[in-house]
């Protein structure tokens, strides 16, 4: 049952909504309570309902288009090169660099089909997984997918959930969860690699670090609201 009084405001689109819903109806993200953070900040202008302002939502748009395209190079060159270095007889760092393109593409179409951002980040995150592994095995395994493409794939992803934050693209709560999986899941990553059950690299060690602060950051910035969120995404 709904606060009685409250209503639900979608900061993305501006819009405010009078039911229980903890999902926006226009574009799924997470909605907030008014006076999230001030019992009586219900102020005439909240009140108002009002469009988004498409002109600057397509900028932003643009912008991380360009963001992760110049990511997904800049990868790309990267695990090239620790292949090459640590070259094994494995032409690893090929079959990431497809999943790179594949990546690019599907984002660029989704955004055109304007699809929504974080769960287009959630699907590419658990399709790459399972492709990286199959790959693997299907040449022979010899482990550079837990080693090398899935934890250069977490940084790249965490640092992805920074940059959208910070835009404000689909409202930075919502990626708080991408955010825990992410560093979860580091944290498999490096007890299967202490336990021996995967071979290991600095990349893991990183991905751990890395996913970890960008975690603790939003937290701590957070506070009050991304407590808020996790409550009711777990429904405490």
């Amino acid at each position: 049952m709904s606060d009685v009084g409250t209503l639900r405001r979608c900061p993305r689109c501006n819009l405010n909504l009078v039911d229980d819903t903890i999902e926006c109806p226009l574009c799924h993200g997470v909605v907030e309570l008014e006076g999230d953070e001030d019992g009586d900040r219900m102020s005439q202008e909240s009140k108002s309902v009002t469009y988004p302002d498409v002109l600057y939502k397509l900028k932003a748009i643009k912008l991380i288009i360009r963001i992760v395209l110049f990511a997904a190079i800049v990868t790309g060159v990267i695990v090239l090169l620790v292949n090459y270095l640590t070259f094994n007889g494995v032409y690893w760092s090929l079959i990431v660099c497809i999943g790179l393109v594949y990546g690019c593409a599907t984002l660029l179409y989704s955004v055109r089909k304007r699809r929504s951002i974080q769960r287009i980040i959630q699907a590419q995150m658990w399709f790459s997984i399972i492709l990286v592994v199959g790959l693997d095995y299907l040449i022979g395994y010899k482990g550079w997918s837990f080693a090398y493409a899935i934890p250069i794939a977490f940084v790249a992803l965490a640092i992805g959930m920074a940059v959208l934050m910070i835009i404000g693209i689909d409202g930075w709560q919502n990626y708080i969860m991408t955010e825990i999986v992410v560093f979860v899941l580091s944290i498999v990553l490096m007890i299967l690699w202490i336990l021996g059950k995967i071979p290991g690299s600095i990349f893991i060690l990183i991905s751990l670090v890395t996913t970890g602060l960008i975690l603790l950051g939003t937290v701590m910035f957070g506070q009050k609201r991304v407590m808020n969120e996790i409550k009711r995404r777990f429904m405490i």
